[in-house]
């Protein structure tokens, strides 16, 4: 296992870095979701699953999800897909669902949906970050 030493002396092992890495690349993905969001002058909340919540202005809750590769690693990810795809507002209809993948995750994210017959649903979509 290679290992890194810290400016404090700490050796940090690879698989933590590893996950502090994720852990970077899942916060950034959650700030572009909000900040679309909010950009379309939707309430927006971050809640405790991951997920970040807003309701348009007709009241139509949407659901964002960031997606990193250790999500996809997740044994219970599949489960977490499957709960919040069939999530309903009050109303009754389907919430959308969007989902956020870092880039190299992206392909596999797909494939999993499709899996999950997801896909299919139209109301589950898959976004890019913009270049």
């Amino acid at each position: 296992m290679s290992k890194r030493i810290t400016s404090t002396g700490y050796v940090r092992p690879a698989c933590d870095q590893h996950h502090l890495l994720m852990h970077d690349v899942r916060l950034q993905l959650t700030d572009v979701l909000e900040t679309y969001y909010r950009g379309c002058g939707w309430t927006v909340e971050r809640h405790d699953d991951g997920t970040v919540r807003a309701k348009d202005l007709g009241g139509v809750t949407w659901i964002g999800l960031p997606v990193v590769a250790d999500d996809l690693a997740n044994p219970g990810f599949a489960d977490t897909l499957r709960v919040l795809g069939d999530e309903r507002m009050p109303t009754g209809e389907l919430c959308p669902f969007e989902l956020l993948p870092d880039a190299k995750c992206a392909d596999g994210l797909r494939a999993l949906l499709v899996e999950l017959h997801l896909a299919e649903r139209g109301h589950v979509e898959v976004y890019a970050v913009a270049a």
